[in-house]
């Protein structure tokens, strides 16, 4: 990050005590080296900024680099230009420059800060439900008790019915995994929360569940960007739909490089 840049998130951060996530200028471009050294811009200039109690909902065509734009924000994908701060008030700025973070800061603002569910559950071998749903409590210094207890509430709530509870959710259906997904990913009540499609694979009882359990959050003051494709749930959890392109700021094409639709 160049100064100029390092001084306009300190300020943003100090000025707007609000403010949790601020993008600005990402850019992605994925190299296919077993073919040919081909090249994929996926994102292009995204900006965004997103504050306490606000529910910003990704909308555009697949392929437009929705996921690909949370998981810059996550710190799955390295962005290739552009910055990305997160808000960090144990630090005199105010944040975090995850573009330039440590990997033991990205681990830690994952267990302090930023909450992800994606559509699909990457489960542990052989590690229970309940004990993969209360894990983000327990390495934040909960007691193992009380975070089986409160894992045990949200599964229920998430009709997971109590005879899987026991067993590593690798089996299960995909209604199933999603919602002990969900149940992890909601549990520990980060402050920022990054959801991509996480209803995809719902029935509406369950979507109407998990929409109530967003807004709970997002009531609750955490900042939420999401990726819905559900109509009604959108409709129900959003403070904001912006389309990607809205946010992007459009490079010139450059020879070699693929563009996404």
């Amino acid at each position: 990050m160049n100064a100029n840049a390092d001084l306009s998130n300190e300020l943003a951060f100090a000025r707007r005590d609000a403010l949790m996530l601020r993008a600005r200028g990402i850019a992605k471009t994925f190299t296919l080296h077993q073919q040919g050294g081909a090249r994929i811009a996926a994102l292009h200039g995204v900006s965004l900024d997103v504050e306490r109690g606000e529910c910003v909902v990704l909308s555009g065509a697949s392929g437009a680099g929705k996921s690909t734009f949370l998981r810059c924000i996550y710190g799955n994908y390295l962005a290739t230009g552009g910055t990305i701060a997160i808000r960090d008030d144990s630090r005199e700025s105010r944040h975090v420059s995850l573009t330039h973070a440590s990997p033991h800061d990205v681990i830690r603002l994952r267990r302090t800060t930023m909450g992800y569910v994606s559509q699909f559950l990457r489960a542990i071998p052989r590690v229970s439900s309940l004990d993969l749903v209360s894990e983000p409590l327990v390495s934040r210094g909960v007691g193992e008790e009380d975070a089986r207890a409160r894992a045990s509430a949200l599964l229920e709530r998430l009709h997971v019915p109590r005879r899987l509870w026991a067993l590593a959710p690798a089996t299960f259906s995909g209604g199933e995994q999603q919602r002990v997904n969900i149940a992890r990913g909601l549990i520990a009540g980060q402050p920022l929360l990054l959801l991509d499609e996480p209803t995809a694979s719902l029935d509406a009882e369950n979507r109407d569940v998990v929409a109530d359990l967003i807004v709970e959050a997002r009531e609750a003051g955490a900042a939420i960007v999401g990726i819905f494709h559900d109509e009604d749930t959108r409709e129900r959890v959003a403070t904001r739909v912006v389309g990607l392109d809205e946010l992007t700021k459009q490079s010139p094409s450059n020879t070699g490089i693929l563009q996404t639709c």
